[in-house]
């Protein structure tokens, strides 16, 4: 059975990137079912880029595009969506990205493929290539080929493959919100994002999976919302995540979550079990360092 698809964007002041991102998607080799994009009251042009894009490639039957009538913020603008969809796979779409032509169809048939996969991420390049603003950290993993199922271990608690990067089933969308809803900060102290929220969906369901091949082309620029969140919050971005002041606070939010979450014991008790005991050991070596 041929499985439909839907990609969500949060767009927000993307008027300098957004064509090139939304070409890119409407030129994938296997289009995407419907796209949904929600502008979050910008006060540039986006709103008339999308609205011309969509209207000159004639795509209103599946384009999906509004204003909101409120300010949500980042966060709550991609879950907004994800709670609108209602094809088998979804994927997340930063505003000033590229795709790859194949990024849909490579993705597409690794789900096909393989039928414990609930998130999958992919690599990327960057731009510029040279680029030193945003990290690409290692994935612990055991891999098949080119695709890896992600260890559910103290590493990659953290996520480790930005959400641009991530395409999820609809079988993890409640119990993303879950985490979402349940582990309401992430590792730096920050509120829980959408994708924080689905690495770590999939990492506890054990169905997290990464292909360790490039997709995209991800844009490194000092006025993207996650710089500009860095810049607002120096103080919680000093060395690695698990380094910071609220690293311990991740980690116990963590432990509680899976201690009173049903979703998550019955789904996988040897990876709960395996991830409350890494934690608890943590938790023990940060508070009572020798």
């Amino acid at each position: 059975m041929k499985l439909t698809s839907t990609v969500v964007m949060a767009a927000f002041n993307g008027s300098k990137y957004i064509y090139d991102q939304l070409d890119s998607i409407a030129n994938q080799k296997l289009k995407p079912t419907k796209v949904i994009i929600r502008d979050d009251c910008s006060t540039d042009d986006t709103e008339t880029i999308v609205k011309n894009f969509i209207f000159e490639h004639d795509l209103q039957d599946s384009w999906d595009f509004q204003v909101n009538l409120e300010r949500k913020g980042w966060r709550d603008n991609f879950m907004d969506m994800v709670d609108q969809t209602n094809t088998d796979i979804v994927f997340f779409a930063d505003q000033d990205d590229i795709w790859n032509k194949n990024k849909i169809s490579e993705s597409m048939k690794c789900f096909s493929e393989n039928d414990d996969m609930e998130v999958l991420v992919s690599d990327y390049n960057f731009l510029p290539a040279d680029q030193k603003i945003l990290p690409k950290d290692t994935i612990d993993e055991v891999a098949d080929g080119d695709v890896g199922q992600v260890i559910p271990d103290l590493h990659n608690l953290i996520i480790r493959r930005d959400g641009c990067s991530m395409a999820f089933k609809k079988s993890i969308i409640g119990p993303l919100e879950e985490v979402y809803a349940g582990i309401r900060s992430d590792s730096n102290g920050l509120d829980q994002a959408h994708d924080q929220a689905t690495w770590l969906a999939g990492l506890m369901r054990k169905s997290l999976y990464h292909v360790n091949q490039p997709l995209m082309v991800h844009r490194a620029h000092l006025d993207s919302t996650w710089q500009t969140v860095r810049k607002n919050n120096r103080s919680l971005f000093v060395g690695l995540p698990e380094e910071g002041p609220n690293y311990i606070v991740f980690l116990k939010s963590i432990q509680n979550f899976l201690l009173h979450s049903y979703s998550y014991s019955r789904f996988s008790k040897q990876a709960q079990q395996k991830l409350e005991k890494v934690i608890a050991e943590e938790i023990d070596l940060l508070a009572n360092p020798v």
